[in-house]
C-alpha cells in the first residue's frame, strides 16, 4: 500500500509542476483577444483543474504516508507543508476565479490586462510555493 502511495504522491507532485510553469505561459493572456483568449483561457482552466486534482492527491496520499512511517517527521516540518498546500490551494482558486473573469471581460468588450496580471501575481505565489514545498518534503531534514 505504501508503494501505491509513492507512486500517487510523485505523480500528483509531477502534476503540481504546471504551477510552476504557470507564470509563463500567463503572460501570453494580456496579448490575446476574442476567441483566441476564450481558447487560451479554456487551456488555463483546464491546467488549473488538474493541478487542483492533483494537490489533493498529494495531500490525501501524503497524509497517508506520514502516518505510517516511524519516526513522524517533525512538528515543525508537518505544519509548513499542511500551510505551503493550502497556501497553493487558495491561489489556485483565486485563479480559477480570474480566468472566469476574464472570459467575461473579454466577451463584453472590457479590458482583461487587468485580470490577466492578478493572474500572473497569484501564478508566482502558487509556483513558489509548490517549489518551496517540493524543497521541504525531499529535505525533511532542513527543518529537524
Amino acid at each position: 500500500m505504501y508503494q501505491v502511495m509513492i507512486f500517487l504522491h510523485v505523480l500528483s507532485a509531477l502534476l503540481l509542476g504546471a504551477y510552476v510553469v504557470f507564470p509563463f505561459v500567463v503572460g501570453r493572456a494580456a496579448s490575446l483577444s476574442g476567441a483566441a483568449l476564450q481558447g487560451f483561457a479554456g487551456l488555463l482552466s483546464s491546467l488549473n483543474r488538474v493541478g487542483q486534482f492533483a494537490l489533493i492527491v498529494a495531500f490525501l496520499s501524503g497524509g497517508a504516508m506520514v502516518s505510517q512511517i516511524d519516526p513522524m517527521p517533525s512538528g515543525l516540518w508537518m505544519g509548513l507543508a499542511v500551510v505551503l498546500l493550502l497556501i497553493v490551494g487558495a491561489v489556485t482558486g483565486m485563479i480559477g476565479s480570474r480566468i472566469k473573469k476574464l472570459v467575461k471581460n473579454s466577451q463584453s468588450g472590457q479590458s482583461t490586462a487587468p485580470d490577466a496580471a492578478k493572474i500572473k501575481t497569484f501564478s508566482w505565489i502558487a509556483a513558489v510555493a509548490v517549489v518551496l514545498a517540493i524543497l521541504i518534503m525531499t529535505n525533511p531534514q532542513i527543518l529537524q
